[in-house]
């Protein structure tokens, strides 16, 4: 019994193979467009004008969903520790105050006070909390800077 494969067959198995393929990427680009995607980053803020002058912390949030969000609750985590610094009353660009929608590829700036660490930790991230509940994290590059500039 000779086992013989003709151009057909492989043009075939070509073809089965490739739908396949892009069946399984088709999925995942589907269930990756669903998912709740926010880049958080800490920053540093420079008072200018007559902006109060404490206000020298900074978390930027950005939607990079597919469809709008709104974030309920933005601070920083810190190590070693459950506890988190909550932004209760934060200054916004554009003025208000929680919760704040964002609409895909948009991003809001929350300004505030460097957030009062437990006694012993340092900062050890940014987060941001959509009103469905997700918990998005991120740091930066001045996250180090930050956390050195708090007591210890």
């Amino acid at each position: 019994m000779e086992l013989e494969i003709t151009i057909i067959q492989m043009v075939k198995l070509s073809i089965a193979v490739l739908g396949a393929v892009l069946g399984i990427i088709n999925t995942w680009y589907n269930l990756d467009k669903a998912r709740v995607k926010l880049k958080v980053t800490l920053a540093h803020a420079i008072p200018v004008g007559g902006v109060d002058e404490r206000l020298k912390f900074c978390v930027q949030i950005t939607n990079l969903s597919a469809f709008p969000l709104t974030i309920s609750e933005a601070g920083v985590f810190f190590k070693g520790t459950d506890s988190k610094g909550s932004i209760v009353n934060p200054v916004f660009a554009n003025g208000g105050d929680w919760p704040k929608k964002l609409e895909p590829r948009t991003s809001v700036s929350v300004y505030s006070q460097i957030p009062e660490a437990p006694v012993g930790h340092k900062i050890k991230c940014a987060y941001a909390i959509t009103q469905c509940g997700e918990v998005c994290t991120g740091t930066s590059g001045a996250l180090k800077q930050i956390a050195n500039k708090q007591k210890s």
